[in-house]
């Protein structure tokens, strides 16, 4: 659940994405992950999710703050707590390669079918992946089916949620491919 910001911390999102991406609604400013850091963080700690998700890039990359993969496991869980997809999708691929978080399979799959389910396709896409080629899972061809077709339906759906359209040829592509190999019925 997405918690109410105030105005106030709006705009110190605004402006620490400003200063992250080098541009305010159409004006060019100097690019500064540090004082983007600083903005982030101030909307961030009011509970503002997208702020949360970003300030959690910044350590995992160590972009403007020191790199600190504990402070970005922190952020991304702050805002995956509220259901932001990318959170969920960030933490989900941190737990199944073991990459700043201990390796953990059930926890991985778990966030991306959350991420999944909020209607981002590249999780979809994902777990179609990690059932279709045994990774963390028993190899499940209709397992993987139906991810692939979830993730193309979430594309469909969606096309401007979370970079949807450009994951729609990947799923539809790896869903026909499986399709071909084994046919099976998709379960719904």
């Amino acid at each position: 659940m997405l918690m109410a910001v105030s105005g106030r911390d709006r705009i110190a999102f605004e402006l620490g994405y400003a200063y992250a991406n080098g541009h305010f609604h159409g004006f060019s400013l100097v690019r500064d992950e540090a004082q983007a850091a600083t903005w982030l963080r101030r909307a961030a700690q009011a509970g503002h999710a997208r702020a949360q998700y970003l300030l959690g890039l910044l350590y995992s990359r160590g972009k403007g703050v020191k790199q600190n993969d504990a402070e970005a496991e922190f952020w991304f869980n702050r805002a995956a707590s509220q259901a932001y997809a990318p959170a969920c999708f960030h933490l989900a691929w941190m737990a199944h390669k073991g990459e700043g978080v201990a390796h953990d399979e059930a926890r991985a799959r778990r966030l991306m079918a959350q991420a999944a389910g909020l209607g981002m396709s590249a999780a979809a896409l994902a777990l179609g992946r990690f059932h279709e080629q045994g990774e963390g899972v028993a190899k499940d061809v209709a397992a993987a089916l139906n991810w692939y077709t979830r993730a193309a339906e979430s594309s469909r759906l969606h096309p401007d949620w979370f970079d949807n359209a450009r994951f729609a040829e990947q799923a539809v592509a790896a869903r026909e491919r499986m399709r071909a190999l084994h046919p099976v019925t998709v379960q719904r």
